[in-house]
């Protein structure tokens, strides 16, 4: 699998409760390595590389700049899916609708948020 140019990763407070939704929308999680008490997971959607989730108080080790920004900051993140009406049908009783359905520039997007506060945009596949 080749990672993408930017790998978003989302700082959330129960990485298994963040997997565990996103499983539910169809994504599959997996380890994000070999150390047992590292909780990086990363997110795949259809087989492709989506997003990691890492538990937030570990990010903010990780990375101590980022030490007062809360979960869910400000943002958002798009999610390219083959048959856009069917995946939003699927999905749309498991979720927070933020803004739903409507059409931009001839493309139709449907927001979700999701449990931690990151809004997710809904889209059709495209070929750029």
């Amino acid at each position: 699998m080749k990672a993408p140019a930017i790998s978003p990763c989302l700082g959330v407070p129960d990485t298994q409760a963040a997997c565990d939704f996103y499983e539910k929308l169809g994504f599959t999680a997996l380890p994000g390595g070999d150390d047992a008490n590292d909780d990086l997971r990363i997110l795949l959607f259809e087989g492709e590389f989506a997003l990691m989730v890492f538990r937030d108080r570990h990010l903010r080790d990780w990375l101590p700049v980022l030490k007062d920004t809360p979960v869910g900051a400000f943002g958002m993140f798009y999610l390219a899916v083959d048959d856009f009406d069917a995946y939003v049908e699927k999905i749309r009783p498991l979720v927070t609708v933020t803004k739903d359905v409507l059409e931009h520039n001839g493309q139709k997007i449907f927001y979700f948020t999701d449990p931690n506060g990151y809004v997710i945009g809904v889209t059709q596949k495209q070929t750029w």
